[in-house]
Parts: C-alpha cells; structure tokens; sequence
C-alpha cells in the first residue's frame, strides 16, 4: 500500500480492503470487578487515636542557647523526647533567630507542642521562647522562672 493510500485511508476517503479488516468477534465472560466484589477476608478497621484526650505527665525543662542555625538538634531532640525547651536567642543573629522560631514552630506543630515568646510576655529586650509538648503540665510562669525573666 502507498502513502498515498494509507492517508486516504486514514482520512476515510478511500474503503479499506476488507480482508485486511479485523472483526473482534470473540466475547469473553466478564471478570468480577475488584471494586465491587467482596473478598473472601475481611478485616476489622484500625482503631482510631483520640487526639481529644492527651496524657498528662510531667516534663523536664532542658535550656538552649544555640550560637547559630547548626545547633537546631539542641532544640528538636528534647522536644522529641517529650522535655520542654526553652530557647535564649538574644545573642544570636536575627536571620538565625527567625530561622530557629521557624525551626521550633514546626516542631510544636508536627508534635502538637505549644509555643511561648517569653520575651514579649514579660516585657524584656530579650528574645527567649519555650516550646513545651502536648500533654506537658508547665505553667508560662514556670517557663519564665527558669528562663530567669522573674
């Protein structure tokens, strides 16, 4: 066949030779679909966490002043422990310092943790922040005691 038959035969100008047709005459029975059938097993839903009701426990407080971005695992692994942190990034670089909030925000957020400024509650020049877990029964006054603002 030339090409100049294939594209009438493509455009539908031109009949296909009918030998060269194919006829799919064959009928198969149809397979039971996965969606809609059942198996044979079944299996009981996994039991659902109560993120309503957290543990109440107590934590130990753990102080960090980090001189850069590098000592973010001083933060991260207390807070990973279940230990609440508290942060003095007075002294640290102002791009570092909103890097690590940033760092800590995230964590709190990932563990269902609570942050604290400390700094701004208590009316200082300082810029302190707690982080303390989900469950961790600490007061922002105890926060403030070991962090040295009262």
């Amino acid at each position: 066949m030339s090409i100049l038959d294939s594209a009438k035969e493509f455009f539908g100008l031109n009949m296909a030779d009918p030998d060269e047709v194919y006829y799919d005459d064959h009928r198969y029975a149809p397979e039971p679909s996965a969606v809609g059938g059942r198996d044979e097993h079944t299996y009981a839903p996994a039991p659902r966490r109560d993120y309503g009701s957290t543990r109440v426990r107590t934590a130990a407080l753990v102080t960090a002043a980090p001189r850069s971005y590098n000592d973010a695992r001083e933060i991260g692994e207390p807070f990973r422990d279940g230990d609440a942190v508290i942060m003095e990034l007075t002294d640290l670089d102002p791009a570092d310092a909103k890097r690590l909030v940033d760092f800590a925000a995230g964590l709190c957020f990932a563990l269902r943790g609570k942050m604290h400024n400390l700094g701004k509650a208590s009316a200082t020049h300082r810029r302190v922040f707690a982080i303390v877990p989900e469950g961790a029964e600490i007061s922002p006054v105890e926060l403030e005691r070991a962090a040295h603002l009262r």
